[in-house]
């Protein structure tokens, strides 16, 4: 298992330094006419200097989760923790790309064809965000069909139920993403995807908690963590509407950082039945 342990350790140490040597790139490439936006638009800077706060507090979350699966007993990638810092890593990807493409928009230093490609990757990044939450979350089919089905679902029939259900869920939205016309087709899409997706990764979570079958996390926190990540993506989106002012979109920046607390502190807390 130690052995295990060391080779799960090293692909997590490759794909860090994947990540943040193709962004490192990304940004060195487009570096001069990022920094005449950050330089010359009002608040920009400051406005970018708190979003990176929030990708060191999602990179912390994720790398503690981690460092919590890597010191159980046994380890396998359908563990709880793995998938809940799994989730995180993406998480923090996917903000670095919102980073880059809002100095882009916001400074319109970009034409829109290549604007339209960033976002199409960013959407992307969002469906495997959501992937490894909702493998977790998925276990509700089980917990359902056990409770109120006379005969149980075998474990087997189960993930063959949940694999099919997240593979076809990514092959609508990725012919979506491939689809998409422009860069407003993609921005209304986007809510009409993700906060479906949301309300249904919370509504499994809480009857996951409701029916006292996830002992790893917490399920209730989970759950209203996702609800609240809703509103929070909706509070965003208001208050960041033209034109660009620091205060409301700072404002709306560390609502989505005390959001994604409350989901970390779910994830690494058990529930009052399962200690």
């Amino acid at each position: 298992m130690e052995e295990k342990k060391k080779k799960f350790r090293t692909y997590l140490i490759i794909t860090v330094a994947i990540t943040l040597i193709s962004y490192i790139v990304l940004y060195a490439l487009f570096w001069e006419v990022l920094s005449g936006v950050l330089i010359t638009l009002e608040g920009i800077l400051i406005g970018s200097l708190i979003s990176l706060l929030k990708v060191v507090i999602l990179a912390l979350m994720s790398f503690y989760i981690f460092r919590r699966w890597l010191k159980q007993d046994a380890i396998f990638t359908s563990d709880a923790y793995f998938l809940f810092g799994s989730f995180f890593w993406i998480l923090v990807s996917g903000k670095i790309l919102d980073l880059f493409w809002n100095l882009g928009f916001i400074g319109s230093v970009f034409d829109m064809n290549y604007l339209l490609f960033l976002l199409k990757i960013r959407f992307a990044i969002v469906v495997l965000t959501i992937v490894p939450i909702l493998f977790v979350g998925l276990e509700a089919i089980l917990t359902f069909v056990n409770l109120y089905k006379k005969k149980e679902m075998k474990k087997q029939q189960f993930n063959k139920i949940r694999k099919r259900i997240i593979i076809i869920s990514i092959i609508i939205i990725t012919i979506l993403i491939i689809l998409a016309p422009s860069v407003p087709f993609m921005t209304i899409m986007l809510p009409f995807v993700s906060f479906p997706m949301f309300l249904f990764i919370a509504i499994m979570f809480l009857y996951m908690y409701k029916n006292k079958y996830l002992s790893q996390a917490n399920g209730l926190i989970i759950g209203l963590s996702f609800l609240l990540l809703i509103i929070a993506t909706i509070t965003r989106t208001v208050l960041s509407l033209p034109p660009y002012d620091i205060f409301p979109v700072a404002l709306a920046e560390f609502i989505d950082i005390g959001v994604y607390i409350l989901m970390f502190i779910g994830f690494i807390t058990k529930p009052s039945y399962g200690k």
